[in-house]
């Protein structure tokens, strides 16, 4: 008989692995694609409005509405099409593994892609499918890209019940490996370049995928 496990937290490990990764590619991206963000949706949202209003007041503040775009519609596109690919009951057994492979395939495509407006797009649309893959194992305030909503959770759990504190050290453990992560994907990016960040990225996120589809294998809980 199979053993049977907790799910969320048996996968707590990939969330932290691949919120580092969003952190190494986001920060890679700032630095090397004319401060752009690919995982932080927020923050392209300001930078689209504060360059949109620099266009109708006649403002010159350097900031182009193209990244942003090719940015939220990227990241949207992938978590749309990740969210639809996974709605069904006959894709529950391996759909939310193949989310991490569809990652992988568009981390590399962003890599092949260099420094273009098509490279922050698809770095995005990565993201997004990665977004998705953490709302469909279950891990409740954590996304894996965006971080306001997990700092929002860890302040209510750090006063809550002795579950709601152990999701508090995984929330907590989610900011500092996505600091780290950001980090050491500027410091690559600086070094090498953008495309060796995603194209590290995309291995690491294989590896999880592999661990993904093992995991489903042999820790599916027994009926």
């Amino acid at each position: 008989m199979r053993p049977t496990v907790d799910r969320a937290y048996a996968h707590a490990w990939t969330a932290l692995v691949l919120t580092a990764l969003a952190g190494a590619v986001d920060g890679a991206g700032f630095l090397a694609l004319g401060q752009q963000f690919v995982a932080n949706q927020t923050g392209n949202a300001v930078l689209l409005a504060v360059s949109l209003s620099g266009e109708l007041t006649g403002r010159s503040d350097g900031l182009s509405a193209v990244g942003p775009l090719w940015s939220l519609g990227g990241f949207a596109v992938g978590a749309v099409a990740a969210s639809l690919a996974t709605r069904r009951h006959v894709l529950t057994s391996f759909g939310v593994p193949a989310l991490l492979v569809a990652e992988v395939v568009f981390l590399a495509l962003a890599g092949a892609a260099g420094g273009t407006e098509l490279a922050i797009g698809l770095a995005a649309l990565a993201m997004g499918v990665q977004s998705i893959h953490a709302a469909r194992i279950g891990l409740s305030g954590v996304t894996t890209t965006v971080l306001t909503g997990t700092l929002i959770a860890l302040s209510v759990n750090l006063s809550g019940t002795r579950d709601d504190l152990r999701s508090a050290r995984l929330q907590a453990g989610v900011w500092a490996v996505y600091l780290l992560g950001a980090g050491l994907g500027s410091i690559l990016a600086h070094e090498v370049s953008f495309s060796a960040v995603c194209w590290s990225a995309a291995g690491v996120a294989a590896l999880m995928a592999v661990a993904g589809f093992v995991e489903d294998r042999w820790f599916r809980p027994a009926p």
